[in-house]
């Protein structure tokens, strides 16, 4: 009985470890994103995102392209220099090697919204990211 039950415990490590690898894996991607975002660093935006990604303001009812996005960085840099930003994983949302959802407290200085930011990672690279308001306050974040 013993041994069945050290067998089981094994078992069940090696195929957590994987998943467990795939979540650092996104959080890691994540933290480099909101990072260069925060920071407005073009180069690492770029980098980050695949050739063909898609980024979906789902509010706005806006989808841009790579290149879209990259270039639409002039106006963010304008907001971002006035803002305070905080970011966490969501707490309820899957996290693998291939998905995340982040929560997004953006502090502007007329006001303050809590983001949701869902993600689809490709060979490392973010190639999907939707984006929808929760609140219209920070205060639960």
């Amino acid at each position: 009985m013993h041994l069945i039950r050290t067998v089981l415990i094994a078992a069940t490590m090696l195929f957590a470890i994987p998943a467990v690898a795939g979540a650092q894996k996104s959080s890691s991607l994540l933290e480099r994103w909101y990072t260069a975002l925060f920071d407005v660093n073009r180069v690492a935006l770029t980098d980050l995102l695949a050739e063909d990604a898609k980024i979906e303001l789902g509010d706005l009812e806006v989808i841009q392209t790579k290149k879209e996005f990259v270039e639409a960085l002039d106006e963010w840099e304008e907001i971002a220099a006035t803002a305070n930003f905080a970011w966490q994983l969501d707490p309820e949302a899957k996290i693998d090697d291939t998905t995340a959802t982040a929560l997004v407290c953006y502090q502007f200085p007329e006001n303050e919204l809590l983001i949701r930011e869902a993600f689809t990672f490709e060979g490392g690279k973010i190639i999907h990211s939707v984006q929808t308001t929760v609140d219209e306050s920070c205060d639960e974040f």
